[in-house]
């Protein structure tokens, strides 16, 4: 199952616009920093073309994953490029039928207790909690009391600072973008600094976890 994978190093990056030219050198930084899952956006810049190269590079070592996945067309468009599971920014009940039917795991975006049980019952394999900086930690502990068989990943506001209280609160795996993946860093092609970065946050989170 994708999640256990995800949860394995509950970071999940997210590469967001990532100049292409150093896509290769990105996903390695991030891989070297321990990580066991990556998730590319669709709307970035040769994004299919980044998948298919993560994955022929990396495959045995990291998940590569599509986000901002869209519309059908957005989702069909991964799978063909090999994406190894799919992420939502919202609950769109066509793109997780199409991607169940088509056996690619499907972690769609929700905000409400209802679309979390909504999503689950359309056969995703875990739900994204998005923006979750908006709901924070607790929202994640109180739902977790009724609804504790759904896995959460939690998205969008989330720092190196806060990240670990999401874990301690239940969720399954934090994803994040630029919080991470620091502009000055890729700019400079300072990879070290990444993978240092990338370790941190990875350090943040399993030792909560540990401790939860």
């Amino acid at each position: 199952m994708v999640i256990e994978q995800l949860t394995a190093a509950p970071i999940v990056p997210i590469l967001r616009k990532v100049p292409y030219e150093k896509s290769a050198s990105i996903v390695q930084a991030l891989i070297d920093g321990g990580v066991t899952s990556i998730e590319v956006t669709m709307e970035s810049d040769r994004a299919e073309e980044i998948i298919a190269e993560s994955i022929q590079s990396h495959g045995s070592k990291v998940l590569v994953g599509a986000g901002t996945v869209l519309n059908v067309n957005d989702c069909r468009r991964a799978i063909e490029a090999g994406a190894q599971f799919i992420v939502t920014p919202a609950l769109d009940e066509e793109v997780t039928a199409y991607a169940v039917e088509q056996n690619i795991p499907i972690i769609p975006g929700v905000f409400t207790p209802a679309e979390m049980m909504r999503a689950m019952k359309l056969g995703a394999e875990a739900i994204k909690l998005f923006p979750a900086s908006v709901l924070g930690p607790a929202f994640i502990k109180d739902v977790k009391g009724p609804l504790g068989h759904i896995p959460i990943m939690t998205t969008g506001g989330i720092t190196l600072e806060t990240a670990a209280d999401y874990i301690k609160a239940g969720a399954a795996a934090v994803g994040t973008g630029s919080a991470l993946l620091k502009g000055d860093l890729i700019a400079a092609s300072d990879w070290e600094g990444l993978k240092k970065e990338t370790e941190k946050w990875l350090q943040a989170v399993t030792s909560q976890k540990v401790m939860g």
